[in-house]
């Protein structure tokens, strides 16, 4: 069994016109909302942090990270990727990982929990899915062999006691 969790980066700043996409920062909401998630993983056992290169998906990361206090991995593939670019990202994870959590973008976030389990919520910035894989080795992943176990945003940790 593996465990795959997905989380879409934090609310991004589009105030500044002349800034790349790739490089738009987090903005206040954002900042609040990653370490909301952030407390709300601390005491998860997380092997490794697959993360999208872009400047809101590391921002994102960064104290989710230290609250794991696992090693981060940074990735081109996981921006503006597509389903199956992310499935070959998890596909090619170290068997001795059990537990991995990718940061990236929607709609492809929902698209891979939907290729996994057949069906997905909705995926508002800093949502967190956890998928248990019915799999052995991360190779065997597959389109249907996951079950969404847990879902989470920064809103509904607000109502949690």
């Amino acid at each position: 069994m593996k465990t795959l969790h997905l989380l879409r980066h934090a609310k991004s700043d589009w105030s500044g016109a002349d800034v790349a996409d790739h490089e738009r920062p987090l903005n206040a909401r954002g900042k609040r909302s990653r370490l909301e998630i952030a407390e709300h993983v601390k005491d998860w056992k997380v092997d490794l942090v697959v993360c999208s290169t872009a400047r809101r998906a590391r921002a994102t990361a960064k104290p989710v990270v230290e609250a794991l206090g696992c090693p981060v991995r940074y990735d081109d593939a996981l921006y503006e990727a597509t389903p199956g670019t992310l499935l070959t990202v998890v596909q090619g994870l170290a068997d001795d990982d059990t537990s991995v959590m990718l940061v990236g973008h929607n709609p492809t976030m929902e698209e891979l929990t939907e290729l996994l389990c057949g069906d997905s919520p909705e995926y508002p910035t800093a949502a967190l899915g956890t998928i248990e894989l019915a799999v052995d080795t991360w190779s065997e992943v597959a389109p249907g062999c996951g079950t969404l176990t847990a879902f989470v945003t920064p809103a509904l940790l607000h109502d949690l006691p």
